[in-house]
């Protein structure tokens, strides 16, 4: 950072379930955001959940960027919002930034694999770069680095911990909450794929599966790639499972 926009940076914060997230603001975007470490163990709703708090500092179009980035974000963990508008002005190298862009594409209740994000910048051996670019976001949620998993599902790589990652992952709607849970969101993919049957691909193998197969219902902790249509799975290169057809 330049001495001289230090200035010109507004600060704040707002009280989520999963704790206060503090964010940095310039006057072309958001900078910087940090969730502290969350475990289950401190799961319970704050008291002052949804307060916000604007601190000294920032120019008028730095506010501007603090406050709704703020309120977006209650708006998201409250379950209210499923895109970022926010401007963002991330500050990294080429390379990084590319990644970033990337991972803010994969859409709201679906994951990405590390290698998925390394082919689709065009850099298709640079699996550990990419990791290592996701590692370093700093502006987490607006790029969302919870929706990249290793490329066998595995949850992996999430500063504020792998259990803020999945719980980040059932609110939206990428893997049931538990076990117990699978059914309904089986069927609120049906709703949100308009009622057509959506395919899974298991990551690990080269095989996609029908909601309710014996194969995905047993791996429902691990997110799975989310096709619209069988079809589009095989395009991917997926191929039916032999239990349920696909």
């Amino acid at each position: 950072m330049k001495s001289n926009e230090t200035g010109a940076l507004a600060h704040g914060a707002v009280m989520t379930w999963a704790g206060s997230v503090v964010v940095t603001a310039g006057p072309a975007g958001v900078r910087a955001a940090e969730i502290a470490r969350w475990s289950e163990a401190r799961s319970e709703t704050p008291p002052d959940l949804g307060a916000i708090a604007v601190y000294e500092g920032g120019n008028e179009d730095a506010l501007r960027h603090l406050r709704q980035a703020l309120g977006e974000l209650d708006e998201y963990f409250r379950g209210e919002r499923r895109e970022f508008t926010v401007a963002l002005d991330l500050q990294g190298t080429a390379f990084y930034r590319a990644a970033w862009a990337e991972v803010a594409r994969v859409p709201f209740g679906e994951t990405r694999a590390y290698a998925e994000i390394a082919q689709a910048i065009g850099s298709p051996a640079a699996i550990r770069a990419v990791g290592a670019a996701n590692g370093a976001n700093p502006v987490a949620p607006f790029v969302p680095c919870h929706r990249i998993v290793g490329s066998d599902g595995r949850l992996t790589g999430y500063g504020p911990g792998l259990p803020l990652k999945a719980r980040l992952l059932a609110m939206e709607g990428a893997i049931p909450r538990d076990a117990a849970s699978y059914d309904a969101w089986a069927e609120a993919l049906r709703t949100r794929n308009e009622g057509r049957t959506p395919a899974l691909g298991i990551r690990g193998t080269s095989l996609f599966c029908a909601p309710g197969c014996t194969r995905s219902r047993a791996r429902w902790a691990v997110p799975p790639r989310i096709f619209a249509s069988a079809a589009a799975a095989r395009e991917t290169g997926y191929l039916p499972c032999p239990l349920c057809g696909g």
